[in-house]
């Protein structure tokens, strides 16, 4: 009896203290969001323009490396309301080269596929993180310790993002593919204020590892 009153006993103690501890990282993460959301200037933020030019890298086929195309334009509206992203950029293919025009838009019902890169950007993770259950935690990430934000959407995909000491998002990842096994990123140089949201200069996008994206930023503009 008395083992028995013992083990329901340590059973509710255990059940009380994951309790206390979930609701202390959910108090940490909003914390963190909220240091974050200031940092940024993001607290009333609806919109956000922003432009560029770079570099971008294609697979011309499952046996050819990466091809390096020079991108003359780069232009991304996000509507954080909305949760909706559109993406034109110009870039030069072929031989002899020739401008490419590539026209992306995604929203909350498109396809995983499409609709990650929204929840990959600075913006776009904050708002995901804010509205769903995140939780923090610390991590060292090539000699560089951040506070990673784990959060998962209502789909079940998780996104992450690594908050440096300034509380600004220096790198954004989660999973694509069938499987659900390719790693794509974001990581987020060089912020700058753009009339007072701060913003990164530099964008560099990684998918599954191999180099997809250079984009140095040249505009901003947001709208509340």
């Amino acid at each position: 009896m008395k083992r028995a009153l013992t083990f329901i006993l340590l059973m509710i103690s255990a059940s009380v203290f994951q309790s206390m501890a979930l609701a202390e990282d959910a108090q940490d993460a909003k914390t963190v969001l909220s240091r974050v959301a200031r940092a940024m200037g993001a607290d009333n933020l609806k919109t956000i323009h922003y432009s560029g030019t770079g570099s971008s890298y294609i697979e011309p086929g499952p046996t050819a490396g990466l091809v390096h195309s020079v991108m003359k334009s780069y232009v991304r509206d996000i509507n954080l309301d909305a949760m909706t992203s559109r993406l034109q950029l110009v870039r030069m293919e072929g031989t002899p080269p020739a401008d490419k025009t590539i026209v992306h838009a995604s929203d909350a019902s498109s396809p995983w596929s499409s609709q990650f890169e929204f929840w990959l950007t600075p913006y776009g993770f904050l708002k995901a993180a804010v509205t769903n259950n995140a939780k923090v935690e610390t991590k060292t990430l090539f000699g560089t310790t951040y506070k990673t934000v784990t959060c998962t959407l209502p789909d079940g995909h998780v996104v992450v993002g690594y908050i440096n000491d300034k509380d600004l998002i220096e790198r954004v990842e989660t999973k694509i593919g069938e499987n659900s096994d390719v790693i794509v990123e974001s990581t987020y140089r060089d912020y700058a204020d753009f009339a007072g949201v701060k913003f990164p200069s530099m964008i560099i996008e990684k998918h599954g590892g191999s180099l997809s994206l250079i984009l140095v930023v040249k505009e901003v503009k947001a709208g509340n």
